[in-house]
Formats: structure tokens, sequence, C-alpha cells
């Protein structure tokens, strides 16, 4: 469907021109005064949503939620906790603000709050938390645990059966920082202290570091124990706390402290401090941390115990020496941790065995690895490192480039997270073995396109810097090229505006797959043409991947054969608000890329740019006044009813929530996942999830609608609108990232009016709305039935409020408004009603009394129903005459 054309040829004098004048509008900064542009405005819009404390998106201490809404189970298994990535998220949202404004200061206010709160050190307030890092010796960095597949195999036993290789970062960081307190961000925070487990380090904070997956690959949120990360044993089982839930010893473990990174999260907080520091941020304090950040982010590259990376092909690993445990890529985490009390001298760190696709930031290696990226660690082997790293993680994306067009999965140091010998013609990159869905697998890890989007919109950016930069013959860049050029075309042909595509289930496993005009289910293929209905308003972007075959083994770029046989089925079109704004990015930078690389937008540049274009424009129509988003069906969530989380037999504790777990509601465990405990239910381990005000409704519809054998909901779906705070700032910034590098938007038509209300009066109702963006006037329209038809009763309105007169009391109106401009008009507003009647006069009020004072008497006196107002009146004569007073 997307054809890229490629320009060649070019005369050399012109080519440079052209990348000089592209290179220099990549740093202009601040922006320059000007009448605001729509995207411009539409981003100040979502910014002052999102920062409004009435719409509910930051905590009493300034903390971000994960989301607005509660009641939810994602990675975060509750709404009010918040991640690194959240954090993050909002230093992207503040360069923007930064750069429109030029005020940088919220920047500065945003990296001190993730520092104080998610960043776990001593931040100048005298507290430590890495008490006893300082103890951590780096030629013993941890025991050995295996991973199992099911948490029914934990937990798991302390063995040291595989030695640890050496630490070779440790001594560096130690020289150039004067200690080794690692600098990264906790992945996960209980803002508001709802499980009960307390700071135990800094108890001045209500925000507590918890965890939660600890137990293999098959762990799902449904199944996790969030636990506290400072265990003092004060919770879960006597004289244990949680520990032994998860790592099993020959005595009682010993109360600790102990972190966990999400690599992905960390490299973007770097990719952002980059892109501010390129639109004029110049605060060298923070720049300097995140150059510090990025150097202890490389303990993200290690394997998990520093094993030579590839040296268990055969089950037999080795251990690492010097820096050959480095997969010079992002696996999932780092962790590290120490003791809590007397006899806690003592400190360890893990890297992790894993890496997946959807974590590798070029862009961050390119800030971190090179001169021009401006952010080079202070360390001696920082910079180099990470400018391994860009070209590792490039070859990366195109060892794993399907047929299609889509990025599979990742690949293991660790098979099966115990060394074990890797399966007979796997493929591997660089000796590590390529799986299909690294770290966790329900769901398989690389289902999402949400983990299509993020990645490559990273790759997209590294795409048009090097472009801007004048870098378009290196092997880098050619790397980068063919990955997003492939990516972009793949992913526009599942991606639709004003249409919805065509869908069907074929066979037991529930995915929607997209149909042809022929009827004929997609599966793959190059420029598939999809069925579509019309679908004023709305957008479709690719849901789910499967995935079938594998990548070919790696060799390098020059002579790697492509993936001929490695192959990606789109499946279940999607209306992800947070997906989609990463995904625009994507298209945004892709198209700016073409045009800074030849001077000129390419077809599928310019293609992408107006798709960008379109999908903000129908994105807008979904602003709720709290920010954009749409309805969720949550077919997931009978999950929360069924009894999952497995504790095994002899551990029984206290939770930090007072209850005792795992209580006197459990159920046997099933045996064939390799234990002998009992299964609770998300809410027997977390019973305060009961009190939350959308419990009821999800309740009463799994105890109506469920269906346990078909395992359908046969009576309604759950369906819930969540305000991500990740995903707002994706939408929001992506507004912002159109109007820096595109420029004005094509004309459009307004967006939906959001906000009616009706209010009935005698013969009449009044309406009010808030006004759209790009509305010029407004069409009023009124039905005597819910749902219409409706009548216009007025155009060209151009207020924002209009009164239907004439109407006949006692009759009930149903009302709806739509916006319009030079271009056309938008959908209808949601449907309010209003039944107008006679006003009626209220009683005469009651309960007076009179209380003299000073020259002057105080009255009160009972309200009357239906009163809006009061008359008083005054005599000096008892029964009047009387005299209006007030």
């Amino acid at each position: 469907m997307y054809q890229s054309i490629y320009r060649k040829g070019l005369i050399w004098w012109i080519a440079a021109a052209m990348i000089m004048s592209a290179y220099a509008s990549l740093w202009v900064s601040p922006k320059e005064a000007s009448a605001a542009t729509i995207y411009e405005t539409r981003f100040m819009d979502l910014y002052n949503q999102i920062k409004n404390p009435a719409n509910g998106y930051f905590s009493p201490e300034g903390i971000p939620y994960h989301a607005v809404e509660t009641l939810m189970s994602e990675a975060p298994d509750y709404g009010h906790m918040t991640t690194s990535e959240a954090y993050s998220y909002w230093l992207w949202l503040e360069t923007l603000y930064g750069h429109y404004t030029g005020d940088w200061t919220k920047l500065d206010a945003a990296w001190a709050s993730m520092e104080k709160y998610i960043i776990p050190i001593n931040e100048g307030d005298g507290v430590e938390e890495q008490p006893t890092m300082n103890n951590y010796n780096p030629n013993s960095p941890a025991t050995y645990a295996s991973e199992h597949p099911f948490p029914d195999q934990y937990p798991s036993l302390l063995s040291g059966a595989v030695p640890p290789g050496t630490d070779p970062l440790d001594a560096e960081l130690k020289a150039t920082y004067g200690n080794n307190q690692t600098y990264l961000m906790h992945w996960l925070v209980d803002v508001d202290n709802w499980y009960g487990f307390g700071n135990t380090l800094n108890p001045s904070h209500t925000a507590t570091y918890v965890n939660t997956f600890q137990r293999g690959e098959e762990e799902s949120v449904w199944e996790a124990i969030t636990h506290p990360s400072q265990d003092n044993k004060t919770f879960g089982k006597p004289n244990e706390g949680f520990m032994s839930l998860f790592t099993k010893e020959s005595q009682a473990p010993a109360a600790q402290w102990k972190y966990t990174n999400a690599t992905d999260a960390d490299a973007r907080a770097v990719q952002v401090i980059y892109w501010a520091k390129q639109l004029g941020y110049n605060n060298t304090a923070v720049l300097n941390k995140a150059k510090k950040m990025g150097d202890f982010l490389r303990y993200g590259m290690y394997d998990k115990y520093f094993q030579q990376a590839g040296s268990a092909s055969d089950g037999t690993p080795s251990a690492g020496t010097g820096k050959n445990a480095s997969f010079n890529l992002l696996s999932w985490y780092t962790a590290w941790g120490g003791g809590l009390g007397s006899g806690g001298n003592w400190a360890w760190r893990i890297g992790a065995s894993h890496a997946h696709q959807a974590y590798q930031n070029p862009v961050a290696a390119y800030a971190l690895g090179t001169t021009a990226g401006g952010l080079a660690p202070a360390s001696a082997t920082g910079q180099a490192d990470w400018n391994a790293s860009l070209t590792r993680q490039l070859e990366f994306y195109n060892w794993l480039l399907s047929a299609e067009g889509a990025i599979g999965g990742g690949a293991t140091n660790s098979w099966g997270g115990s060394y074990a010998a890797y399966p007979s013609g796997v493929s591997t990159f660089y000796n590590l073995a390529y799986q299909q869905a690294p770290v966790y697998t329900d769901p398989d890890s690389n289902e999402w396109f949400g983990f299509q989007a993020w990645p490559l919109e990273r790759v997209a950016e590294l795409y048009y810097i090097l472009a801007s930069s004048g870098d378009i013959s290196s092997t880098n860049f050619q790397m980068a090229k063919n990955v997003i050029t492939k990516w972009v075309d793949w992913s526009m042909d599942y991606t639709f505006v004003n249409a919805k595509p065509v869908t069907q289930e074929f066979g037991p496993d529930d995915d929607d797959y997209y149909v042809d005009t022929n009827g004929q289910r997609v599966l793959g293929g190059a420029n598939p043409s999809i069925a579509t209905t019309p679908a004023q308003g709305e957008f479709y972007i690719p849901g789910k991947l499967l995935w079938s075959g594998q990548p070919n083994t790696w060799t390098n770029f020059a002579s790697f054969p492509g993936n001929s046989n490695y192959h990606a089925t789109t499946v279940n079109p999607s209306q992800d608000v947070g997906v989609l704004g990463s995904y625009i990015k994507a298209l945004i930078f892709f198209a700016a890329g073409t045009k800074a690389e030849s001077g000129s937008y390419t077809t599928l540049g310019d293609q992408a740019k107006t798709l960008a274009d379109s999908l903000l424009g129908a994105a807008w129509n979904f602003n709720d006044g709290i920010g954009i988003a749409k309805d969720e069906e949550r077919g997931d969530y009978h999950r929360y009813f069924e009894k999952e989380i497995y504790f095994p037999t002899g551990w029984s504790g206290t939770y930090g929530m007072g209850n005792a777990i795992p209580g006197t509601g459990g159920i046997a465990s099933d045996p064939a996942r390799g234990g002998n405990g009992v299964y609770i239910s998300y809410p027997e381990l977390r019973p305060k999830i009961t009190q939350d005000p959308k419990w009821s409704y999800l309740t009463n519809l799994y105890n109506t609608s469920w269906n346990p054998t078909t395992e359908k909901w046969d009576n309604g779906t759950p369906t819930f609108k969540y305000h991500r705070f990740w995903s707002q700032v994706d939408i929001a910034t992506a507004y912002a990232e159109f109007d820096r590098l595109i420029g004005s938007s094509t004309p459009s038509v307004p967006s939906i009016p959001v906000g009616l209300t009706a209010t009935a009066g005698n013969a009449q109702a009044s309406l009010s709305w808030s006004a759209s963006a790009g509305a010029t006037s407004y069409n009023v329209k009124r039905a005597t039935t819910s749902g219409g038809p409706y009548t216009t009763v007025a155009t060209g309105v151009t207020a924002t409020g209009y009164a239907d007169t004439g109407l006949s009391n006692g009759t009930t109106y149903y009302y709806v408004v739509s916006a319009a401009n030079a271009v056309g008009e938008s959908a209808n507003s949601s449907q309010v009603s209003a039944t107008p009647s006679v006003p009626t006069i209220p009683p005469a009020p009651t309960g007076l009394t009179a209380t003299a004072g000073n020259a002057q008497v105080a009255l009160s006196w009972t309200a009357s129903a239906g009163a809006t107002s009061y008359t008083v009146k005054r005599a000096t004569t008892s029964g009047g005459p009387y005299t209006n007073v007030a």
C-alpha cells in the first residue's frame, strides 16, 4: 500500500546545503515568538489538563500517579501507584513545555521529585536509602538462584551452583562519583502507602518502595504478590518477611533492602534530557545527573550473574571477567540490595540475562556514547561502552526485523533462566539465543503493539538526528533507516482514520483477524488490502501481533540475508490512545528524517506526515476535559475473582493491609505447575480493593455476565475509561512534536464539542458546552426521542451556549451539538436532555427569628423548597404596611 521512494544521485553540494539547513533547524530553541498553531494550543491545553490539581494526576506529595483512576491491574496493580516510566514521561512533558515557554524550572522540579521519591539515594536529606552498598564486593556480586517457569516452583534455592563473574564497573564508578550508590530509579512506588507497608528507611515520605514480579516468566500481574522493597520483616511470615516466598536459604533470611530498575525508563530519562539540551536547557547540575544515570545504567547491559555472553549455549556457563559479560544491549532490569539492621553489613548486585527489543534506546546510546550526543558520562569507559551499545542495538533491530516489517522479541544468555543448553536449531545473535517472548509469557511479551511503537519511535528519532547532522552514509544510519522505513511501511497498512477495518474471528483463539476485500483473513505479507467501513472521527491502529518462525542467525549488517521465514500476523485493531501518541511521534520523526536526508519528503515520508496529522485530528475528538481517553473493554478482569496467587505449604503471615495471608479461603494449587500450596484471589490478598468506587460495578457485572463455562462475558464486558499519566503525556507531546518538526497542520474539521449541559426552564432549555479546537461555529440539534433522529434548530452559533425557546412544558427534549469550520462539521457531541416546566411559587418561609443588636436586627429563617431568592420587608407597625428593604 505504501511504497518508499529513495532519492539518489544528488549533486553533493546541493545535498550538503540541504543537510546543513536541516541540521540547523534541529537546534532552534526556545520556540520563536509567533501566533500559536493549533497543535501548540492543543499541547498546552493537554499540559494544563495534566497539571490541573482537580484532575487528579498528582499525589499530595507531588508524585505522578500511574493513572487518575484506581481500579486497574496491569504492570502496576493499582492505579495510584507510580512507576519509573511515569517519571520519565513527566520529564518529557516538561521538556516540551520548556521549549514553548522558555521556562525550564518545571523540568528542574520534575527531576528533583524523581531524585527525592524514586531514585533511592541520600539526595541531601541525610537519609541513606542504600545504607550498606559500600559493603558490596564486586568479585562476588550475588548468590545464584535458578529461575523457574511457574510461581508454584518458588521459592528458588540460593544454591550458588553457578559462581558469579566479576563486576567490572564498581571500582570505576566509585572512583568517578566517590561511592557506588546506584543512581537509577526503582521501578515501582506505592504513592499513598495504600498497601500499608510504610517507608522503613525514610518514614517522612508517604511514598513507599514496593515490588511485584519475582517468580518466573509465567507470573502475570494476577499472580504476583506486591511486597515492600525495604523488608525489615514487620510484615510477611514471622522472622522471614516476604523473602522466603522468592528465595530459599538454609536459615531465616536477613532483613534487607532491594531495588530493581526498568532499564527502558532510565534510558528514556536520558533520551529526554538529550532533547531538552538541544532545545535550550542548560542546567549543568541536571545534565550531569543524566550522565551519571547513564553511567550506572550500564549495569543493565550485563548478564544476571555476570556470566560470559554466549558461554552457556552448551549448558555450562563461564564466569565473566572484564566486560565479556556485557551484551551491549539493554536487558530487562538491573537490581541491587543489602542488609538492614544489625549484621546487615553486606550488599549484592545483579543484571538480567534477557534482552527485549522494546527496551532498547539508541537515542540514549547516541547521547551518552558520542561527542555529538553531548551527554558523555564522566567515567573512564562510559562513553565507549555506550558507543558500542549504539551499534549493537541497531544490529539487534535489524536481526529481529520480520518479513512484514514488525520487530520480533529478543534474546537470552540464560535459557530457561537456568543457563540450560540452547535448543537445537535456535537462532543466535552474538551467541545469545532467540526468544519470541523474552521475560514473560502471560501474555507473551511481544504481542502488544505498544512494544513496537515505543522502541521504534526511538529509532525514528535517531534516523532524524543522524540525517539532520549530515550522517547519511554511516552503517549506523543505514541500519536505522532500514528498520524504520520497513516498520513504518508495515504499520501504516494496518492504521485507519475515519474508517474501521473489517475483522472476523477464525477459530477458538478469540483474536479478530483483519479481512481483505475478498473476505479472506490477512495473515501477513506485503501491502495487504484491508476491507473497511466508514467510522467518522475514529481511528484504529494495530493492537496485537502473532509470531511464527525465527530470524536467521546474525552475521553482520552487510551480509545479513533478512528474514523471509520470520513472520508477524497483525490482529485486533486498537484504539489505545497512549500507544497512539508514541506511534504518531514515530511517524513524525520518520517523515522529518526523510526530509532532512534528501531535502524533501519521500513518498513514504509524506504519507507518514499526512497520517500523523489525521491521527492527531481524530484523537482530539476524545478530549473529555481531563485528557484524551476512550472507553476500554477489559475482558481479562474476570481474573480479579479467580484464585491464582500461589503460596507454598506452610507459609503464612500478615499483609500490609492487616489481613492474614494466605488466610482461610485458599484452594489447593495445581500439582502440574510444580507446587504443593494454595491459591488465593486478588481481593483476598488486597482486601482494600473492595472499597474502590468501581468495585461494585465490576462485581455485579462479573456475577451477571461472566460465563465460566464459555469464558465469555455474555451480558456486557467490563468497560473503563482510564487516564494513564504516560498515555496523556505521549499524546500531548505528539501534538508538540508535529508542530516542532513538521509545522502547521493540514486544515481539518474541528473536534467534537465536550462538556455539553442542558438546564430546563419555563418553555425553554439553556445549553452550554466547552469550546472545540478549530471551531468557528456550532450547530444545535434536538430530538424528542433519545438517540434521535435530531432536527437542527440553530446553525452558525458562535457562542458556546444557546437558549432554545418556545418549547412545550412537560416534554423531554434531547440535544446534541456539533462544531463546524470552513473544512466541515464534526461528529455530534454526547447527548443531554432537559424537561421544561412551569415554575411553581415556593411556600412561605418558616421559622423566622429576629435578634436585636446595636442599631441593627439580624434575621434568620428556614429555606423554602424551590426558592432561588428571598425578599425582606420591614414595618414600624404590627401587620404593616411593609416596605421592601432587601
